[in-house]
């Protein structure tokens, strides 16, 4: 059997790889715009599409990208398993003189023995075992789509009693912009072919949850990932009469100081825990040197989440933002008193969502002009989506600055809801089993945990929470669905459980990134094509 198949063993599938590594699909760049079509030209060699050549179809994206889904369909199956990959990865700079070698895995693997003695000693071992491949795209995530197409071609060869459709798609690494215009596809797919997807399984790799973990691990959901944002509005002034104005740089500092790893915006579930806040971005919106000092500022911060979704999270920095305002308005009145001024003429700092200045703006000059300044913005499609959505704050605010100081909350894309489905009793069972199989042929334990932490878009493969909390980060999103949107309402269609077995991998996004083959290759295949058949059979 295996000589009429050519995506079977180790050796087909570490070529397949190193070709789909080759093309260098970059985030955003010309590479990934091609990759699918390589994917294609590998698919429509199996016979079963060339019989069925109109189920592998690659989608068009709002942005001139694309993803490519591949259906294989059983006449007799009710069951469809739904196999998700990304095939963009992070940029190169990070691989210094070897960068040239970062999208050809064996001959950056070989040049590595030159590098030994730069290399930290975990790295060096695994070099050293010859069974770790390098390269940009190894374990993140290519080898999981290179799995998934020789499921499709085994599948189709064996004919398996079960639906089996390939979603890979762009963007993954930045804005998900092919996951999220996926969801509506996949309902469309779904009524068209007569599909009843009842798993949904991606093949991320393995992440450690500590420095040098070597335990293997498998996971039933993802952990989410939303970034809250401050715009700080303080009163301008020249540096020589500072007492006269408030600061906004302070302000964003005063409310940074806050946040940075406030336990209150972190989670433990189960034992579990995220990693706490942090800042990712704080600057006053000068847009040139002057001695005016900066009275508008904006921060972005990261915040990761298991139960809690954008609702709460919005509680929880409003909370947080009415303690910083607090402290600010203290420190004021008692510089106050140390300069011989009256502390009663320090202003109160109101803390507002952006909907409530946008609902403001609306009052004062009207729900079209709010409209339309929006739009202007949005339509600008030019720079970061996050520059947008701060631009738009900021010139609301400056036609509200009667408000005055002021701390507007907001959001940011990206958002990935978190999701866990482990007590799903498919789930359940599964997991089991595939413990027990790994097991006891190839003699270790793959250990179950509920959110995957390395941020993946299985987020968007169904929703967790009411449509209502998700209306909360679209009304404090600026410029809304103008700028980015996510498929809530298709989102919440899709009742499937999700669960991630992927190859055993290290250092993603690093220059020591790293698949181990022997797993990769020999083991996980087995793995997952009895993954499928126990689903098949449950």
């Amino acid at each position: 059997m295996m000589k009429t198949l050519s995506m079977q063993t180790p050796e087909q599938m570490l070529k397949i790889l190193n070709d789909l590594i080759s093309l260098g699909s970059i985030t955003l760049s010309g590479a990934e715009k091609q990759f699918p079509l390589r994917v294609i030209e590998y698919l429509k060699k199996v016979p079963y599409f060339v019989e069925h050549p109109d189920y592998v179809v690659n989608h068009p994206t709002t942005d001139g990208r694309s993803f490519l889904t591949a259906l294989y369909k059983h006449e007799k199956a009710v069951k469809t398993v739904v196999m998700i990959s990304h095939f963009d990865v992070v940029n190169i700079e990070d691989y210094g003189e070897l960068k040239h070698l970062a999208f050809n895995p064996i001959e950056l693997t070989k040049a590595l023995f030159d590098h030994k003695d730069s290399l930290s000693e975990d790295v060096r071992e695994d070099l050293e075992t010859n069974e770790w491949v390098f390269g940009r795209g190894t374990m993140d995530m290519k080898c999981g789509l290179v799995q998934h197409m020789s499921l499709l071609e085994k599948a189709a060869y064996e004919e398996w009693e079960i639906n089996l459709l390939l979603l890979t798609v762009c963007d993954e690494e930045v804005n998900s912009v092919g996951m999220r215009e996926a969801i509506p596809k996949l309902l469309e797919i779904s009524e068209q072919h007569e599909l009843n997807y009842t798993l949904v399984l991606n093949s991320e790799p393995m992440f450690s949850l500590e420095p040098l973990d070597k335990n293997y691990y498998f996971y039933t959901g993802t952990i989410g990932k939303i970034m809250p944002a401050a715009l700080c509005f303080g009163k301008e002034s020249h540096v020589g009469e500072s007492l006269s104005g408030i600061n906004a740089g302070w302000m964003t500092a005063t409310l940074s100081q806050e946040i940075e790893w406030n336990e209150n915006l972190c989670e433990t579930v189960n034992g579990q825990s995220c990693p706490p806040p942090t800042l990712l971005m704080q600057r006053d919106l000068k847009k040139e040197y002057s001695t005016q000092i900066p009275h508008r500022s904006v921060s972005l911060y990261n915040v990761f989440l298991m139960k809690k979704n954008a609702a709460d999270v919005m509680d929880a920095m409003k909370d947080i933002a009415e303690t910083a305002a607090h402290k600010m308005e203290q420190f004021m009145m008692d510089k106050y008193r140390h300069f011989n001024l009256n502390p009663n003429q320090v202003s109160k700092i109101r803390v507002l969502s952006y909907e409530q200045l946008k609902d403001f703006a609306k009052r004062k000059m009207g729900s079209s002009f709010v409209s339309n300044l929006e739009e202007m913005i949005a339509k600008q499609k030019k720079g970061d989506i996050r520059e947008q959505c701060i631009q738009i704050v900021d010139e609301m605010a400056m036609y509200c600055q009667e408000l005055a100081p002021m701390i507007v909350l907001f959001y940011a894309p990206p958002y990935y809801p978190a999701i866990n489905t482990g007590n799903d009793v498919v789930i359940k069972e599964l997991s089991e089993d595939i413990i027990g199989y790994t097991k006891e042929n190839f003699g270790y334990e793959l250990k179950p945990v509920e959110y995957f932490n390395g941020i993946c878009d299985l987020s968007y493969a169904g929703l967790q929470g009411s449509l209502s909390d998700m209306n909360k980060y679209d009304g404090n999103l600026p410029g809304g669905e103008l700028i980015y949107s996510i498929p809530f309402n298709e989102m919440s269609q899709l009742k499937a459980p999700v669960l991630n077995v992927g190859p055993i991998g290290r250092d993603a996004h690093k220059k020591t990134e790293r698949l181990y083959l022997p797993f990769a290759f020999k083991q996980l295949p087995k793995l997952l094509e009895h993954l499928l058949q126990t689903h098949m059979k449950q």
